[in-house]
């Protein structure tokens, strides 16, 4: 089963260093075949808060049949820009499973992934419970953007997107074979 699963990158500050978190992500799930668009909160918001562009985000998510989410958490939480962009639908993201990525400083986001999940689940998504957690993100990252040694992190993201994929397909059959209304 071929499935259509977007990477949302959730932040719009500059020199964000948890970028190169996100863009290995949506490279390893192309490899594995998913189709997957590579969407970022700035894509929505340019840089300012103020600018919203949510018919591109709508279309991605209307087709999709899951979404990871890979976010920097600041000051123990996710992004305002990021929440203001899941919060500009509902209906595409319902009974698709998520998957949530944390790329920070300690606890490699860890906070910020335990309560989006809670966010996610109000959005009638389904958080895996796998999570990827980058920790101490500026000693990931070279100085050219790019993460440092990427083949490190693999077993630890296969659990995760052997998880997320599962109810990927899952989830897509059952929607198939018992819509719901």
């Amino acid at each position: 089963m071929s499935l259509k699963i977007p990477v949302l990158y959730g932040t719009i500050r500059d020199g964000r260093k948890s970028e190169a978190v996100a863009k290995f992500v949506h490279a390893e799930l192309v490899k594995r075949g998913v189709e997957s668009a590579y969407v970022t909160a700035q894509d929505y918001h340019g840089k300012s808060i103020e600018k919203k562009s949510p018919e591109p985000w709508k279309t991605i998510m209307a087709e999709a049949d899951g979404l990871v989410i890979v976010s920097p958490e600041y000051n123990h939480g996710y992004p305002g820009p990021l929440k203001e962009m899941l919060d500009s639908l509902y209906d595409e993201y319902k009974h698709k499973p998520v998957g949530i990525i944390g790329a920070a400083g300690f606890l490699g986001g860890g906070r910020m992934v335990e309560q989006l999940r809670q966010v996610v689940i109000e959005l009638h998504m389904v958080p895996i419970r796998e999570a990827g957690y980058f920790p101490m993100i500026w000693d990931l990252v070279d100085e050219t953007g790019e993460l440092k040694n990427p083949d490190q992190y693999l077993p630890r993201l296969e659990p995760f997107f052997k998880e997320l994929f599962w109810y990927a397909e899952v989830l897509k059959e059952g929607k198939e074979k018992h819509p719901w209304t």
